[in-house]
C-alpha cells in the first residue's frame, strides 16, 4: 500500500502552493545574489582603500625621511664653516649658532660635542628647563660613547618630557684639528612633524609615528581602537642613522571611504528591511502592554509627587516653612528615647518672640507674619544643620540640640537672647528691634521629652519676664 503522508501534504502538490514556493526560492536567491554582490564589493573596496593608504604612506615616509636630511643641512653647513675656521672664538661660534637656529624652523638648540669633554651649548635649547637640558645633555654623551660615532652622521630621539620630544642630530668634523668631535642640533620633533604631514597629505589621512611604543606624532583625527571595532592602520618602518621609527597611517575620510560607509548603510538597510515584518507583529503585540505600562508608570509618578507633596504640607508649617508642631514632637520623642538610650547629650530650646502682641495691635497682621518668617530665617541662619528647628505655634519656636552639652547649649541660648532682629517695622518710629526670649531644657536621665519640654518652657517664662523688665520695643 503507497505511503500518503499527512492530510495537509496532499495540498501542497497544487499549483497554487508550487507558485508560492517558487516565489519564496527565487526571493531566497536574489537576496543571497544581492547580498553577496555587497559582500564583493565591500571587500574590493576595502582592499582598494588598503592599497591607496599603502601607496600614500610609502610618499609620505620618503618625503619625511628628505624632509629630516634636509634639515641636517644647517648643521653640515656649520661643521665646515668650523672645519675651514678652527680658530673662531667663542663669540663668533656663539653669533654663528644663533643665525642659523633663526633660520631653521624648529631648530631649538645649537652646540659642539668633544671627546672626554663636556658638551658645549652654543644655542642653548631656550624653552627647556634645566633639567629638561641636563636629560638632553646626557643622551648626547651616552650616544657619543658608541665606537665609530665621530665617522658618520648620527640621529637619534630624546623624550625631555612625555608631550615634547626631540631630535637630536650629530654631524661629525672632518678636519684634522676637529678631530673626534661633532655639531649637535636639537630639533623640536612635534610641531615639525605637523607641519610636515599638514602641508604633505592632501587628503586626511590619520597618522602616527611610533618608537617602540611612545608615540611621537598622532593627528588629531586618528582612532583608536574600541571595544568591537578596530580601525584599519597600515606600518612602514622608518630608519634615519640611529632612529628606528614606524609610521602609521589610517584610511580617514576618503572618496573610497565615503564609498565604503554608504554600502554599510546599504546593507544595513537590506538587513532592517529583511526582518520589519517580524518586527512589526511584535511590536503590534507588545504595543498594548507598552501603553498600559506607561500608563500604570505615569500615574504611579504622578501618585508619588502628590503624596510627596501631601507628607510635605503635613509636617511643614505654611507661615515659616519650617517643621510644624506634630512632626517635632515625634522627633523629639525620639531624640530622646536615643539620648537616654545611648547616653548622649541632648538639649531643648523654648523660643518666644517678645511684645509680639504689641506689634501685630500697632501694624497688623500682615507685618505680624513678617516677623515671624524673618525670626524663622535668621534662627535657621544661627543654628547647626543637625539642629532640629520647628515652630510650636503663634510667636513660639522650639530647638532639638542633639550631641549638644549643657554648656554648649547655654552658650546657643544666650547667642539667640543677644539677637536683634531687623526689618521693615523698624522704620516705624514708636518700633525698634526684634528681640528672643529664650529658655533652656536639658534631659538628665530620668527624664522624659515632656518633661524636658516643660524645663525649657519654665526657663523661657523666666527669660521672658526678664526681657519685660528690661527691653522696650
Amino acid at each position: 500500500m503507497p505511503w500518503r503522508g499527512p492530510a495537509w501534504l496532499p495540498k501542497l502538490n497544487s499549483r497554487r502552493y508550487r507558485r508560492v514556493f517558487i516565489a519564496c526560492l527565487a526571493t531566497l536567491g536574489v537576496s543571497g545574489v544581492l547580498l553577496g554582490t555587497l559582500v564583493f564589493v565591500r571587500w574590493r573596496a576595502d582592499r582598494a582603500v588598503r592599497n591607496d593608504t599603502r601607496v600614500v604612506l610609502d610618499q609620505a615616509a620618503e618625503q619625511l625621511l628628505r624632509a629630516l636630511e634636509s634639515r641636517r643641512g644647517t648643521l653640515t653647513l656649520l661643521r665646515d664653516t668650523l672645519d675651514k675656521a678652527p680658530s673662531l672664538a667663542f663669540p663668533e661660534q656663539h653669533a654663528l649658532a644663533n643665525s642659523a637656529a633663526t633660520h631653521t624652523r624648529h631648530l631649538i638648540g645649537i652646540g659642539v660635542t668633544r671627546q672626554n669633554h663636556p658638551l658645549t651649548w652654543w644655542a642653548i635649547p631656550s624653552p627647556l628647563t634645566s633639567r629638561e637640558q641636563s636629560l638632553l645633555t646626557r643622551a648626547v654623551l651616552t650616544r657619543t660613547g658608541l665606537r665609530n660615532v665621530w665617522r658618520v652622521p648620527s640621529s637619534l630621539t630624546v623624550c625631555v618630557t612625555p608631550q615634547r620630544p626631540l631630535l637630536i642630530m650629530l654631524e661629525p668634523h672632518r678636519s684634522a684639528a676637529n678631530q673626534r668631535s661633532a655639531v649637535v642640533g636639537v630639533f623640536d620633533l612635534a610641531p615639525l612633524l605637523a607641519d610636515f604631514f599638514e602641508l604633505t597629505l592632501q587628503q586626511p589621512y590619520p597618522v602616527r609615528l611610533l618608537e617602540g611604543e611612545q608615540a611621537l606624532y598622532r593627528s588629531d583625527r586618528w582612532e583608536n581602537p574600541v571595544e568591537g571595532k578596530r580601525p584599519t592602520v597600515i606600518e612602514q618602518s622608518l630608519r634615519l642613522d640611529a632612529v628606528n621609527w614606524t609610521l602609521e597611517m589610517q584610511p580617514g575620510s576618503t572618496q573610497t571611504v565615503k564609498t565604503i560607509s554608504w554600502l554599510n548603510v546599504l546593507l544595513g538597510t537590506l538587513s532592517f528591511a529583511g526582518g520589519l515584518a517580524a518586527i512589526g507583529i511584535i511590536w503590534l503585540l507588545a504595543m498594548r502592554t507598552w501603553i498600559l505600562q506607561r500608563a500604570v508608570r505615569r500615574r504611579t509618578a504622578a501618585l508619588r509627587r502628590t503624596t510627596e507633596r501631601l507628607r510635605q504640607l503635613a509636617i511643614t508649617d505654611e507661615l515659616t516653612g519650617l517643621y510644624n508642631r506634630r512632626f517635632f514632637m515625634e522627633r523629639w520623642q525620639w531624640e530622646c528615647e536615643r539620648a537616654k538610650r545611648y547616653e548622649r547629650p541632648l538639649g531643648c530650646l523654648m523660643i518666644d518672640v517678645d511684645k509680639f502682641k504689641r506689634i501685630n495691635d500697632l501694624l497688623g497682621h500682615p507685618t505680624g507674619d513678617l516677623v515671624l518668617k524673618q525670626v524663622a530665617q535668621e534662627l535657621k541662619a544661627q543654628l547647626r544643620q543637625s539642629d532640629f528647628l520647628a515652630r510650636l505655634g503663634g510667636d513660639e519656636f522650639i530647638v532639638a540640640l542633639p550631641e549638644t552639652s549643657y554648656a554648649q547649649a547655654a552658650a546657643v541660648a544666650e547667642k539667640l537672647r543677644e539677637l536683634a532682629i531687623h526689618g521693615p517695622w523698624t522704620r516705624q518710629a514708636q518700633m525698634g528691634p526684634v528681640h528672643l526670649s529664650v529658655g533652656l531644657g536639658y534631659i538628665q536621665a530620668d527624664d522624659s521629652a515632656q518633661e524636658v519640654m516643660k524645663k525649657a518652657d519654665a526657663d523661657l517664662y523666666a527669660s521672658r519676664q526678664a526681657a519685660r523688665k528690661g527691653q522696650t520695643l
